[in-house]
């Protein structure tokens, strides 16, 4: 099954990385994210403004000395997101050009199909991801921008306890969005499904701002979202986060278990949804 998984996964990267124009959009959207509404909105200058304690901005934005340090770290989970939400479009087109047919008459496994999907999809995240955190730090030295400031003791071991996050919820984004594309017939409901999801998804969570501001149905709701899990583990391995929502051990239990119920589940109904 390893073979058969690998084989179609860079398959799937050789299709990503030949269309220059795709790679080119999918990192304009964050970019002009951070350049445009993480300067407009940077909250920190406002607070300083209005005489609040230093302290009391950070206490309420998990430890980030500015609006734009919290809401980049933040967006690291969106773009997992953005990505993981179209890693069923090539299911879609396989369908629709015969190819989908061949792997079911295939002697390889099924759940071959959906792994190699998922697979691509998360190294798509994670470079996605890692030139967006890149960029965020390089604002620090463009004059008149504000850049993503990280706690003084940021390390080799918090560089990679945020990208541990990316991975697993992009597995598990990436599971459930493949196993829709799978079930869904053509891909004006696939984009109907995405667009239901998107935005509800990423304003129903801790991405772009603190619980604590929300409403109270929206909060119980917020703190229950995978994003608002991934983005409080991340926040607490970038700042000194004085006020997590939750500890950082649950954190990443809750985005273990979403990761690992999701790529299950799309590798069993890959099955059935592969015989029909």
């Amino acid at each position: 099954m390893l073979r058969e998984t690998w084989a179609l996964t860079i398959r799937e990267l050789k299709h990503w990385y030949r269309v220059k124009i795709q790679i080119f959009m999918t990192l304009l959207q964050p970019i002009v994210w951070l350049g445009l509404f993480g300067q407009a909105f940077n909250l920190g200058s406002l607070f300083n403004q209005s005489g609040v304690p230093p302290g009391a901005f950070a206490a309420q934005f998990a430890g980030a000395p500015d609006y734009f340090s919290f809401m980049s770290i933040g967006m690291l989970a969106v773009i997992a997101l953005f990505t993981c939400m179209f890693s069923g479009m090539s299911i879609v087109w396989d369908r629709r050009f015969g190819f989908l047919n061949k792997l079911k008459v295939a002697p390889i496994p099924r759940g071959a199909v959906p792994i190699s999907r998922i697979m691509a999809t998360v190294i798509r995240a994670m470079i996605q991801v890692a030139v967006v955190f890149i960029i965020a730090i390089a604002f620090l030295y463009v004059p008149g921008l504000t850049g993503l400031t990280l706690k003084p003791t940021f390390g080799l071991f918090d560089l990679i306890g945020i990208f541990v996050v990316v991975l697993l919820l992009s597995m598990g984004f990436a599971s459930l969005f493949t196993t829709i594309a799978l079930a869904v017939e053509n891909q004006e409901t696939l984009f109907g499904v995405i667009n239901l999801l998107n935005l509800p998804l990423m304003f129903a969570s801790a991405t772009l701002f603190p619980t604590e501001l929300m409403p109270g149905w929206l909060e119980a709701v917020a703190k229950v979202n995978p994003l608002t899990l991934a983005s409080d583990a991340m926040r607490q391995f970038a700042f000194d986060n004085p006020s997590p929502i939750y500890a950082l051990s649950v954190d990443l239990l809750g985005l273990v278990l979403f990761a690992g119920i999701l790529m299950g589940l799309s590798v069993w109904l890959s099955r059935r949804l592969l015989n029909n």
